[in-house]
């Protein structure tokens, strides 16, 4: 065999490189769970899937979308030792994976640093009570108790600013005050008794999460004379033993709903009591005064016209 066959051999010789295919199947992993949790999502808040059940769907995606991105990461590492090919497609189930535990991530770590409740509420030695919708919960949903001293201990140091909030106002105006708010947040009202002569009005409505739709139960109350008023609130959630910190986030912006509102009713009082501007004195008609300045005219030149003619007689007499 001559040099020249050698080089020809070589030269048409093929060499077969092997692919990961585990790269293969994490793409397509991640890619199934994220159209789960999707799915999930529009299942529940559009076409009445139980909550039960969707969580325990968010919870068989995150756990799925996990398991394709360490996949991926194994098959990282095999292929840089081993150089096969399907690094594109790890890469790709890493990116579909971390994009859909991203927001399960961000839940998650709420759940760690907040504390496990689920009902808040800001008077907890006297809790508001449910009349309507204790009967519109579903039958699996978290029970209505009366918090236990520990959880009223968790709430205080976890929750310092919540508390009721007092008014130097009547309860029907107050109560207006809240009603408006209420609409604003874009709850759903269930209840809305007014104030009477017990001096208590009423709110009980829903409000769902923005994402999954989850929904959970709100009570307002509204209580007082025609020199002062309180309001206090309580938000439940009917799943789950954590919320997320969402009753809370929930009841702080009722709270500053109802404080922008009070605030501009009081600049409202304060610029009623200011005084009154002074009155300008109001123009004349527009052909009284166009008299006035042909007069004022005509005076100008009287004085003119006389010195003319008494300069004409001088001349005469001259």
């Amino acid at each position: 065999m001559t040099a020249e066959d050698t080089i020809e051999r070589y030269a048409t010789a093929r060499f077969v490189v092997k692919e990961a295919h585990e790269a293969r199947w994490a793409r397509r992993i991640a890619v199934f769970f994220l159209q789960l949790l999707i799915l999930t999502a529009i299942l529940h808040r559009f076409f009445g899937l139980s909550t039960q059940a969707a969580i325990n769907l968010v919870w068989v995606s995150g756990a799925g979308l996990a398991v394709a991105v360490l996949i991926a990461l194994v098959s990282l590492i095999r292929i840089w030792f081993g150089g096969q090919t399907g690094a594109a497609n790890n890469f790709a189930a890493i990116i579909v994976g971390l994009i859909g535990l991203a927001i399960p991530a961000y839940f998650m770590s709420k759940a760690v640093m907040l504390p496990v409740l689920n009902d808040i509420q800001t008077s907890p030695d006297e809790p508001l009570q449910f009349t309507v919708l204790l009967d519109q919960r579903p039958r699996d949903a978290n029970p209505l108790v009366s918090q236990s001293p520990e959880q009223v201990r968790l709430q205080t140091e976890a929750y310092e600013d919540i508390g009721p909030i007092e008014v130097d106002r009547s309860a029907g105006a107050v109560y207006t005050v809240v009603n408006e708010a209420v609409k604003q947040l874009g709850w759903t009202v269930v209840v809305n008794e007014a104030p009477g002569e017990s001096g208590i009005g009423r709110i009980e409505a829903t409000d769902s999460s923005l994402i999954m739709g989850f929904t959970d139960d709100v009570v307002v109350r509204v209580k007082g004379d025609d020199a002062s008023s309180v309001i206090d609130i309580r938000s439940a959630s009917r799943y789950g033993r954590s919320d997320l910190g969402a009753n809370a986030e929930r009841i702080r912006a009722f709270e500053e709903e109802v404080n922008t509102a009070l605030e501009k009713g009081e600049k409202t009082v304060l610029e009623q009591a200011a005084a009154e501007p002074e009155e300008k004195p109001v123009a004349a008609p527009a052909k009284q005064v166009k008299k006035k300045q042909v007069r004022k005219r005509r005076a100008r030149r009287q004085p003119q016209t006389r010195s003319r003619q008494q300069r004409r007689r001088v001349y005469r007499r001259r």
